[in-house]
């Protein structure tokens, strides 16, 4: 009978401490689980703000560089329009002027020792054998010419990137041509007065070039026998462009 007191009485106290003390355990067990929850939740809000975000950067990089390849390509035929454009004034009766540009990416080197000559990826028609002038963010950066069958890009400096200019404000011919990596301008007649910061401009008359494309500034005057020549610092500071435009037709 003692026995029977005593576990009615055992079972009653583990009754009575179940519910006293169950709702603080379940009150305690429910903070937990709404803490891990909220930890859950924000942490699964931070990842996709985190992708969100990156893909609004990807998709405004893209967005950026479309915008950028239109402004240079603006800045590339902006100068020769100019340059067109004050020449119709002078004669009225020019023709329809319409010159068209196409960007070309370069994708190795014609020889590792040589970092003046690249392969170039281009989708359209190649030109034979027709020099094409090569520029990059609206100055002069070399020339292209098919060799094997595919495009070739001559950046200035090379010794084989040569193409017709102007000599300052007066328009004074030459020819630049790439020496030891530098640009200079060769076939200066003798008795034109040439200085130092002429602007040297594209001639456009060998159609390599469209007329008034930049391609750099007068740092010296060399006199030779027969001409003068020009050492000239050029506005393209370019190592290896990733892009370049193609002058088609003009």
């Amino acid at each position: 009978m003692k026995n029977k007191i005593r576990y009615l009485l055992i079972v009653s106290f583990l009754l009575f401490m179940s519910f006293y003390f169950g709702g603080f355990v379940k009150k305690g067990v429910l903070g937990v689980n709404d803490r891990v929850i909220e930890q859950y939740y924000s942490a699964k809000n931070a990842v996709i703000d985190a992708i969100n975000e990156h893909f609004n950067q990807v998709e405004e990089i893209r967005f950026l560089r479309a915008k950028n390849e239109a402004l240079e390509q603006s800045s590339a035929l902006l100068s020769t329009f100019a340059n067109q454009l004050n020449m119709i004034l002078e004669d009225k009766n020019s023709t329809l002027y319409y010159p068209q540009i196409s960007l070309v990416k370069a994708i190795s080197f014609v020889q590792i020792s040589n970092y003046t000559k690249i392969w170039l990826s281009f989708s359209g028609a190649l030109a034979g054998t027709r020099n094409q002038g090569l520029i990059f963010q609206g100055y002069t950066a070399g020339i292209a010419v098919v060799k094997d069958g595919r495009l070739m890009g001559i950046l200035q400096g090379d010794e084989d990137c040569t193409f017709s200019v102007y000599v300052g404000k007066k328009k004074i011919p030459g020819v630049a041509q790439g020496r030891n990596g530098r640009v200079v301008v060769k076939f200066i007649p003798k008795w034109e007065k040439i200085n130092v910061g002429d602007e040297v401009l594209t001639s456009g008359l060998d159609e390599i070039f469209f007329s008034g494309v930049p391609v750099g500034r007068v740092v010296s005057v060399l006199s030779e026998d027969m001409y003068q020549s020009a050492e000239l610092e050029t506005f393209a500071k370019i190592n290896i462009p990733s892009y370049m435009y193609l002058i088609e037709r003009f």
